[in-house]
């Protein structure tokens, strides 16, 4: 895509009303994501948890909160991270230097675009049963893909029919191997959709009930809860009682775009797990 058409798109999204997933809305999202991930007092102000700036990401989806946090916890220095989902899979995070000398395997359901990198490493496989060793990762990155496993996988990640399921535990196993390629001391940084139970069939909403069933499973109490809550004004962190009411936004229902421009979840949960 050119420069000169996607500031066309950009300004088509401006014009239109901000409208989530209108032509324009990944290239501006996407120049977001490029500054705010660059941005160290941004990401010093989500590594302490503090304030976000008034009307944060109005009307963006949920990397814009998902991605900085990450990014503030991150260890320094090298290391092997296992990105379960491939959510990091882009040249704008991937030369940042938190990821830039680290040793990164990107384990995805399907074949897609490979960055060429000497640190970067790709496997296509189930996470609930994959093919790596135990222990071998001192962090795992796992950004809004558990609510995905066990559903109907068929609707935008593969054509593969095996994975047109409908198991709200099916997730299980893979918390369960999580923990296994995990070494000790090491960290899992986890994030999922919050608010009120719910399954769109692709995906599934978590509560608070969700969020100890996943505790449970993975065998470790987390270390870090944060949630961050979206409204009308942006997004901000917030209590886990203040989004415990929060409704997923599915674009791919249909009907008209929400009053508050949300663009998929309104609030997520953030949670660090250290293994013993």
């Amino acid at each position: 895509m050119s420069v000169s058409t996607t500031e066309d798109l950009v300004r088509q999204y401006i014009a239109g009303g901000r409208v989530a997933w209108s032509p324009g809305y990944k290239p501006y999202r996407n120049g977001e994501l490029n500054r705010v991930v660059r941005d160290e007092a941004l990401l010093a102000t989500f590594r302490d948890r503090r304030p976000l700036p008034p009307g944060y990401a109005l009307g963006l989806d949920e990397r814009l909160v998902e991605y900085p946090w990450v990014l503030s916890r991150l260890p320094e220095g090298e290391g092997k991270v296992l990105d379960a989902g491939s959510t990091l899979n882009y040249p704008y995070l991937l030369d940042l230097p938190q990821l830039a000398d680290k040793r990164i395997v990107i384990v995805t359901l399907a074949p897609e675009h490979q960055e060429r990198r000497a640190n970067v490493s790709y496997l296509y496989d189930d996470l609930r049963n994959c093919v790596l060793r135990d222990n071998a990762f001192q962090t795992i990155v796992c950004i809004s893909t558990l609510e995905h496993i066990g559903l109907d996988n068929t609707q935008i990640y593969t054509a593969d029919s095996r994975y047109a399921e409908s198991n709200s535990e099916g997730y299980w196993p893979a918390l369960q191997e999580l923990r296994r390629v995990l070494a000790p001391g090491g960290r899992l940084l986890l994030t999922v959709p919050f608010g009120r139970a719910e399954v769109h069939g692709w995906l599934q909403q978590f509560d608070a009930a969700g969020l100890n069933q996943i505790i449970t499973v993975f065998g470790v109490r987390p270390i870090e809860q944060t949630f961050i809550r979206y409204d009308a004004d942006g997004w901000q962190f917030a209590d886990i009682e203040a989004c415990a009411d929060r409704a997923y936004y599915d674009v791919h229902a249909g009907g008209p775009p929400p009053e508050d421009y949300a663009a998929a979840a309104r609030a997520v949960a953030c949670l660090v797990f250290q293994k013993p």
